[in-house]
Parts: structure tokens; C-alpha cells; sequence
């Protein structure tokens, strides 16, 4: 009778090197989920940032949109109020754009207590409103420009914002 080998199963070698190919295989796919999570959190920081930017700056639109007259900031000067008079409903109102409590943008209606126009997990600085004189061929111009920092999700982010309203005579 003659003995026949019969291999049944996996020797120590080839189970020890199936578990380093697995062990590579969870390590890279951690790694990149991990990326992934941190993309996510970037991005969601800058989607905020854009969301509050954009509403801030149509909120300088609605108030400079019909506006009777601006006395602040004076022609070539750059500064952190923007005070307008505009009509709301038949009312002649005053509306103050400044910064107040810092790092916040505020509103204030006449003689009503400021409002906070940004949310308290984002910080604004440098607020700057410019008022451009006639170029000849162009209506004067109110340029706001400012800087958003949030730190959500465990990441900073910082982002500058400019925009430029032309008045409409």
C-alpha cells in the first residue's frame, strides 16, 4: 500500500501572509474613509461660510436698493458703518450696518436695538464699506468687502468676501 499526502487546509505561512494582505487591504480602506470624513467637514465649512456670506451681502443689497441717501461712509473713504436712508412702507427709516459685540455684523432700524445678522459660529472681521465716486459713465458705488472664519466640524476655515453695488440715481 503506498501512502498517499492528503493537504488539507492552509499551512502557517500562507495563513500568516493572507493576514497581512488583509490587514493591508482594512488599513487602506480606513485611511481613505478617514479622508473622506475630513473632505466632507472642509466642505461643509466652506458651504457655511458661502450660505452666511451670501446672506449677509443681499442684506447690504436690500438696504442700498432704493436707498434715498447714504451718509456713510464719505466719498473715498473706507470704514465699518454704513449708515442708509430708505424708504420701508411709506416710512422714511435709517438702517445702520456696523460691527458690534465682536465680531458680529449688525442691523439697526432707527432707534430699535442692533441685530446680529451672523450666526454665533461665525466670526466676522474687517468689515469695510467703500463708496467710490462718479467715474464718468458710472453711477457711484458702495463696495463691502469682509472675512468669515469658522471652526465647525473640528477644522478651520477663513474666506474673504467682496462685493460692489452701484446706485441707481
Amino acid at each position: 500500500m503506498s501512502r498517499k499526502k492528503i493537504s488539507a487546509g492552509f499551512t502557517l505561512i500562507e495563513t500568516l501572509v493572507y493576514l497581512a494582505l488583509f490587514a493591508i487591504v482594512i488599513g487602506g480602506g480606513i485611511v481613505a474613509v478617514y479622508n473622506i470624513i475630513e473632505g466632507t467637514n472642509a466642505n461643509r465649512n466652506q458651504a457655511i461660510l458661502q450660505e452666511e456670506a451670501n446672506f449677509l451681502l443681499r442684506k447690504v443689497d436690500w438696504a442700498l436698493t432704493g436707498a434715498t441717501s447714504i451718509t456713510t461712509p464719505a466719498a473715498a473713504a473706507s470704514g465699518g458703518n454704513l449708515v442708509i436712508n430708505k424708504s420701508i412702507g411709506g416710512v422714511s427709516t435709517t438702517l445702520t450696518f456696523s460691527t458690534c459685540v465682536a465680531n458680529y455684523v449688525c442691523l439697526q432700524r432707527a432707534a430699535a436695538p442692533a441685530q446680529s445678522l451672523n450666526s454665533g459660529s461665525i466670526k466676522v472681521t474687517n468689515l469695510k464699506f467703500q463708496r467710490s465716486t462718479s467715474v464718468p459713465g458710472k453711477p457711484d458705488a458702495i463696495t463691502t468687502t469682509f472675512t468669515l472664519t469658522t471652526a465647525q466640524n473640528g477644522r478651520t476655515a477663513t474666506q474673504n468676501f467682496s462685493t460692489t453695488k452701484y446706485l441707481r440715481k
